[in-house]
């Protein structure tokens, strides 16, 4: 009869204690209370843009498309093309600039720059702010360049170049908004001269 009793007992505060062992439902209700709550801002990040493709040509060893990562300046764009040639005018190339999806580096010669300012082309650069269908790249353009877009002053010029070393390029022609003067009306007149 002890030996009954002895075996009950056992099973009972066995029962009672579960054997240690945490049940399906506590350990499911544990891990998705330890979990950070995801914010927006986590999905928002995913969907920027983390690499891009820039071209380069002219005087680098390696002339080509690039696949760099978005904050990428023009010093590492030259380093990926296997650096400049002995003949770059490496004077008219700013390799701080940051670079942008879709943009193209042209890397003059010193003969090149020597013929630009013989025939006295003051608009060619380093790197073209128009691009080949007439508009003017935002993410590039000098206040001169951006003065020439119909309702763009020379002060709403100085801001769009303020707003872009404070905050880095644009990522769409929309951000242009986002500049102080800049509202939706000034940007549907000038929406289809301009690009990034």
């Amino acid at each position: 009869m002890k030996r009954v009793f002895i075996l009950l007992l056992l099973l009972f505060s066995i029962s009672l204690t579960g054997c240690g062992e945490t049940s399906y439902l506590e350990k499911t209700t544990a891990a998705r209370e330890s979990e950070p709550e995801k914010k927006e801002s986590d999905t928002e990040e995913k969907e920027t843009v983390d690499e891009i493709y820039v071209q380069i040509e002219g005087a680098v060893v390696n002339p080509g498309v690039y696949k760099l990562s978005a904050d990428s300046r023009v010093f590492t764009l030259i380093e990926k093309a296997g650096g400049l040639k002995k003949d770059a005018a490496s004077s008219e190339i700013n390799q701080a600039e940051l670079l942008t999806d879709g943009q193209k580096i042209t890397i003059l010669t010193k003969k090149d720059l020597k013929d630009r300012d013989k025939a006295g082309d003051t608009a060619a650069s380093v790197t073209e702010a128009s691009s080949e269908n007439g508009k003017v790249d935002i993410n590039r353009a000098d206040p001169s360049q951006l003065t020439t877009i119909s309702g763009i002053g020379p002060s709403k010029a100085e801001a769009i170049i303020a707003y872009r070393e404070e905050h880095g390029p644009f990522r769409k022609t929309e951000d242009i908004t986002k500049v102080s003067g800049i509202g939706d009306a000034t940007y549907q007149k000038i929406k289809d001269k301009i690009t990034v």
